[in-house]
């Protein structure tokens, strides 16, 4: 691995400036001055620039229609991804389908990876003001490397040049290649001429702050982009007589957008990369091409719009095609270079065994358990790539990589997984906000710590706080019975405390305290990723008084204590406002007092919703019911209905009954996207209701209740949004705000697998 120093230099720019005041313009035609019978060699150099890169594609496809050979490839960040794709022996139409085919807000965005998350993962609650994890080392807080999970992109990386990972050599690929990254430690530039292949792609575009660097023995890799953008001097060192050069231009930043402190901070790091750029650029002669590609209004960020970059790069290329032109060979000899450095990126073997190295909390075995992929399966690289991404999906890794070793013909696949450098002490934090015209308005502030793999079957230490509208504190440990973490116990504890209103005819009549401290212990089995069975005793001891108000219900302590069963399947794509899947949940209890209570009551209760995609839009439907199961529930323990998780138009808890079924279904007009790529949207939604109650507390009729709401909804970067207008035929209504954490514990509906 060759290091250069990349620390500009007041020699080296002058050098560099005299030497491009010294030549011709860059690009002009004309003969090259070789010894007779000598092709020049050719070196390619690729510019970094995220999702403008896709443009490299569009130059490659017009070099192989003008017959131009290049004899070496030096690339950085999205050009060190193209380059080394080409350089593999990929040609550039096959470069193409590969990159309009990539799921550019699976692979960067994460979008779609909640299927891949164990049943548990699910279960156990989300945040949903953000999605940063943080750990917790020494007493200390301790931030990830990146904000972007990069799993899938590296999965992507090693997909793309499969076989030629097996060649650690970069000299000894079909075409010499080099990528360029940056050393975080010293500064230095960093060559990257041997080792994985797409390790070396994934370090050369590991941007500072979104993507976790590389790290290694001797370095700290990230994007080479801050040292060296368009490495010609790089490709100069490995072979090239000439350069042709594809530089991504973007047009000039408008001084009226360089005003806040925002708008600079984004521009200096632009700055930084078109200082380096310009003095490699200024090294270029009369005998190199230089084709720059007009961006328009592409961004680097604007990885779902790569496909429109290959026609630019196609443009540009052609306009450059005259100069071009003096690299060109005869067919027969373009034919037969081409033959010599084509290589399918293919591999189909059969496994002589599988293992997992470099692990120093996970349990290997764990892995084994779960694997699909295992000794003596003859597999390619698609059965390796899922098993990948099913891997990457478990909670403990922040990368997942992989190699075959040992005898080509009958390999070892060796998981070589990254366990989180943060772990494992792992906290995060979320925050909510509801309001409602009726009166309703609440605030919670909610922080979870986990501590994982406590012993070799996966144990964990959960402990959670919530304070504000609903106060909650819990702590757990889940403990699984077997090496595979099929069967599980949860012992836990947990103490809360909550004022809810008391609604007569639709009118507060009073507020309540409401404390409980208890226990429970669950039994369970995890049947697959989407379904789990628990069943096991609980024992609460409640408070019960009034605060404002009439005195409605019973005041005093009471104790319930009995067994709960709980069936969970969840499949949806997001816990909130999912574009598919579907997730169930059915829960029973039971109270007795030859099991500790000093009430006796049963309740059952079960809910069901499904997402189906039409289009941009979604169709979303639920189903929930609840029973007393012919026992007389306490009135602190009845089903509640009411807000929007259970039914718009009522203020939150306003109808308190002893059974209940709900039906409702909405449709989702997908107004616009706020940042596509992680699949936040904004959507127009309107939803239909009808709903029965059945002995409700303020004793009005139980008939059956229509209603309708119409809202405005969405994943946003400060979470879920949501603000509708509800009303129903009972003349109640009511218009709410929403932000992040959703409030409300009334129905199944807005707990447990909902939440």
């Amino acid at each position: 691995m060759l290091a250069y120093l990349a620390r500009p230099r007041v020699a080296c720019a002058l050098a560099c400036l005299t030497t491009f005041a010294a030549s011709v313009a860059v690009g002009q035609t004309g003969p090259i001055a070789t010894e007779p019978g000598a092709r020049p060699r050719v070196g390619l150099v690729l510019a970094g620039g995220g999702a403008k890169g896709g443009a490299h594609v569009g130059v490659l496809k017009v070099l192989e229609e003008l017959r131009v050979p290049v004899d070496c490839i030096a690339g950085t960040s999205m050009g060190a991804l193209i380059g080394a794709g080409y350089a593999s022996g990929i040609p550039a139409r096959e470069l193409e389908t590969f990159l309009r085919g990539i799921d550019w807000k699976a692979v960067v965005g994460g979008v779609g990876g909640r299927d891949l998350q164990p049943i548990e993962q699910k279960r156990a609650g989300v945040t949903y003001s953000n999605n940063f994890e943080l750990g917790l080392k020494q007493k200390q807080v301790v931030i990830p490397g990146g904000v972007v999970n990069t799993a899938s992109i590296e999965d992507l990386l090693r997909t793309y040049v499969a076989s030629a990972r097996m060649q650690p050599d970069f000299d000894k690929l079909p075409i010499p290649f080099r990528a360029v990254a940056t050393d975080m430690v010293t500064g230095d530039m960093v060559v990257l001429d041997d080792g994985d292949l797409a390790t070396a792609m994934r370090a050369s575009m590991a941007i500072p702050g979104a993507f976790a660097p590389v790290v290694t023995e001797d370095h700290i890799l990230a994007d080479g982009g801050m040292v060296r953008n368009i490495p010609v001097d790089v490709a100069r060192d490995l072979c090239a007589d000439n350069v042709i050069v594809v530089n991504l231009v973007e047009p000039s930043v408008a001084r009226e957008k360089l005003q806040t402190a925002t708008q600079l901070l984004s521009r200096s790091n632009g700055v930084m990369i078109e200082a380096n750029e310009k003095l490699q650029l200024a090294t270029l002669t009369e005998r190199d091409v230089l084709i720059s590609v007009q961006m328009g209004d592409i961004t680097t960020a604007d990885f779902e719009r790569v496909p429109d970059t290959v026609p630019l790069g196609e443009a540009a290329a052609r306009e450059a095609a005259p100069m071009l032109a003096r690299f060109s060979v005869p067919a027969e000899q373009y034919s037969a270079w081409r033959a010599g450095v084509m290589s399918q990126q293919t591999i189909e073997t059969k496994l002589a065994d599988v293992r997992y190295s470099g692990l120093d909390r996970v349990n290997p075995e764990y892995l084994k358990s779960i694997a699909e992929v295992k000794p003596g399966d003859t597999v390619d690289i698609t059965d390796i790539s899922a098993e990948a991404r099913r891997m990457s999906g478990l909670p403990d890794f922040e990368s997942v990589e992989y190699r075959l070793v040992g005898d080509p013909a009958s390999p070892t696949l060796e998981w070589l997984p990254q366990e989180k450098r943060w772990g494992p002490d792992y906290l995060r934090f979320d925050i909510g906000v509801y309001g409602s015209a009726g009166g309703d308005l609440g605030f919670v502030v909610y922080a979870k710590h986990t501590r994982t793999w406590l012993n070799s079957l996966g144990a964990e230490w959960r402990n959670e706080i919530q304070l504000g509208y609903e106060n909650g504190l819990e702590t757990s440990i889940y403990q699984p019975l077997d090496i595979g973490q099929r069967f599980f116990v949860e012992p836990r504890v947990n103490l809360s405390s909550n004022r809810e209103d008391i609604f007569a005819d639709g009118e507060r009549i009073a507020t309540y305290n409401f404390g409980d401290l208890g226990g429970a212990l669950d039994l369970g089995v995890n049947f697959n990723r989407r379904a789990q069975a628990r069943v096991g005793y609980l024992y609460t001891h409640r408070t019960v008084d009034v605060d404002t108000g009439s005195r409605f219900l019973p005041e005093g302590d009471f104790d319930d204590a009995g067994i709960t069963a709980q069936l969970t399947y969840d499949s949806r794509d997001t816990a909130f406002n999912p574009t598919k899947g579907m997730a169930g949940m059915i829960e029973y209890l039971y109270s007795d007092d030859a099991l500790g209570a000093d009430r006796n009551w049963e309740r059952l209760e079960a809910g069901f919703g499904m997402a189906l995609p039409v289009r941009k839009d979604v169709v979303w439907a639920t189903l929930a019911g609840g029973t007393d199961l012919g026992s007389t529930l306490p009135p602190d323990r009845l089903f509640m209905m009411g807000g929007p998780g259970s039914f718009p138009g009522y203020e939150l808890g306003e109808l308190r009954a002893s059974a209940y079924w709900s039906a409702a279904g909405s449709y989702l007009w997908k107004l616009t996207d706020i940042m596509s790529l992680r699949g936040q949207a904004l959507y127009a939604g309107v939803r239909l209701q009808v709903a029965q109650t059945y002995d409700r507390i303020d004793l009005i009729d139980d008939d059956e209740v229509y209603g309708g709401s119409v809202y405005i909804t969405g994943r946003t970067q400060a979470g879920p949004l949501t603000v509708g207008l509800g009303t129903t035929s009972s003349d109640a209504w009511s218009l709410w705000l929403s932000v992040g954490r959703p409030i409300g514990h009334g129905t199944i509906l807005e707990r447990g697998v909902f939440r």
